[in-house]
């Protein structure tokens, strides 16, 4: 019997649909995504990595919770334990599209529907919706 190949299975994406940033699919289509992501760090900490280059370093942070150890990349850290949670990271009438980036970096890429979106910024869940599904927006997709 010949093997049959799996077809992906596509679900229709709702306002209640869970998205988040998938970093993964974003480094494989971005070549600078982490030139992209230092943009969004704290003046203090875009002075330690401008000269970094494109280098990768990883470190391991222990959850002070769990005592669970896990592997990181020091930007990607450095932006969700510090950066991303100065006031003001979320601008108020930033661009549709970086303030929904903003808060997925400002709540440690934790998955949220267009609904909790638009409560967090204010918005039409529909229109961010609408955004959102038109083309992966930084690796936004669903969870």
């Amino acid at each position: 019997m010949a093997e049959t190949e799996k077809k992906p299975v596509y679900t229709k994406v709702t306002i209640d649909t869970p998205l988040y940033i998938d970093f993964e699919f974003w480094k494989s289509k971005e070549q600078n995504w982490r030139t992209l992501l230092s943009g969004y760090l704290c003046e203090e900490h875009y002075q330690q990595f401008k000269d970094a280059g494109e280098g990768v370093e990883i470190i391991d942070v222990v959850d002070p919770e769990t005592g669970e150890v896990s592997r990181k990349d020091v930007l990607i850290d450095c932006l969700f334990s510090h950066c991303a949670r100065q006031n003001g990271f979320v601008p108020e009438n930033g661009p549709l599209t970086d303030s929904i980036f903003r808060v997925f970096l400002s709540r440690d890429n934790q998955p949220l529907s267009s609904a909790e979106l638009g409560e967090i910024l204010n918005k039409n869940p529909n229109t961010i919706l609408k955004t959102l599904t038109s083309r992966v927006y930084r690796g936004i997709r669903p969870a």
